[in-house]
């Protein structure tokens, strides 16, 4: 028997008595990054108080998604400096602010209709 460490999990193996063979499998390309979650939290009205976090699962062009073991994380503060450093992400939260109210009429218009049945 014994004991490995991978990605922070204690795996045990004992050897097989009965070994078997499989075939071999064909290598992926993993070469797009689906955005698995995306979230940004603004607790207060405190500027200093947020952050965005972003987790990227690698994938196919067909849309095959990795193993949850290839994850790449980021998270970062929700300031003005990160907004300033970054126009992209400042002009994201823009564009989702805009389409607030836009999501909250059609929401209402889909509950309305389901009512309606």
């Amino acid at each position: 028997m014994e004991a490995r460490i991978h990605r922070n999990l204690v795996t045990l193996m004992l050897n097989n008595p009965n070994p078997i063979t499989t075939e071999p499998v064909a290598a992926k390309v993993y070469d797009r990054l689906h955005v698995y979650t995306l979230s940004a939290i603004q607790p207060t009205a405190n500027p200093q108080s947020g952050s965005i976090s972003v987790e990227l699962l690698p994938c196919t062009g067909s849309g095959e998604l990795a193993s949850s073991d290839y994850v790449q994380k980021l998270t970062a503060p929700l300031t003005p400096e990160i907004m300033a450093a970054v126009p992209e992400l400042a002009a994201a939260f823009q564009a989702v602010l805009a389409a607030i109210p836009a999501t909250q009429a059609y929401l209402a218009a889909q509950q309305e209709a389901s009512s309606n049945e």
